[in-house]
C-alpha cells in the first residue's frame, strides 16, 4: 500500500467544511468503537488508541476506499464463531451507524453495494481482545473444597 495515497485519502477536506477532513470523520467513528469496546465488559483494547486509530485508518482506505478485501482467516475458529454470535448485531448497528454518519459528511463511505458490516466485524475481531467464554468455574469450585476441606481437618485436630 502506498502511505502517501492513504495520507492523501485522510486529508481530503469534506465538501461544505473546508476545516474537517475524511481523517476526522474516521476519528469520530473510531471513538465510537472505543466507547463501545469500553463498555462491553467481554472485550478489552488490544492496543493503545493511537496504534488502533491508525490500523483503522489502512483498513478503511484498503477495504471501504480501495475496495481491497483480504482473506480472513480467525486466528481461533471457536473464539471468533463466539464473537460473532455474541456481537454481530452490535457491530452491524454500529456499521449503519458509520454509514449514516459518512453520509451526513456526503461521503461515499460504507455506501458501495460490496460495503458490508462483516469486513469490521473480522477487523474488529482481529484487533480486540475477547473475553475467553468458557470458565473453569468446575476447577475453581474444587480449589474452595479443597480449602474447606483443609480447614475443617485442622480444625478437628
Amino acid at each position: 500500500m502506498n502511505k502517501l495515497n492513504q495520507n492523501n485519502f485522510l486529508q481530503t477536506r469534506i465538501k461544505y467544511d473546508d476545516s474537517y477532513c475524511i481523517k476526522d470523520v474516521l476519528n469520530e467513528i473510531c471513538k465510537d468503537i472505543f466507547f463501545w469496546v469500553d463498555r462491553t465488559p467481554e472485550l478489552e483494547h488490544d492496543y493503545e488508541e493511537s496504534t488502533f486509530r491508525h490500523k483503522f485508518y489502512k483498513f478503511i482506505y484498503q477495504t471501504y476506499y480501495k475496495g481491497l478485501k483480504e482473506d480472513f482467516v480467525p486466528y481461533d475458529e471457536e473464539m471468533y464463531l463466539y464473537f460473532t454470535m455474541k456481537f454481530s448485531q452490535d457491530i452491524i448497528d454500529l456499521f449503519i451507524k458509520y454509514k449514516e454518519t459518512t453520509r451526513s459528511y456526503n461521503l461515499q463511505l460504507f455506501h458501495n453495494s460490496k460495503d458490508i458490516s462483516l469486513d469490521l466485524e473480522q477487523f474488529l475481531f482481529s484487533h480486540l481482545l475477547v473475553e475467553e467464554p468458557y470458565n473453569n468455574d468446575c476447577e475453581s469450585g474444587s480449589d474452595e473444597e479443597n480449602n474447606i476441606s483443609s480447614i475443617i481437618d485442622e480444625t478437628n485436630l
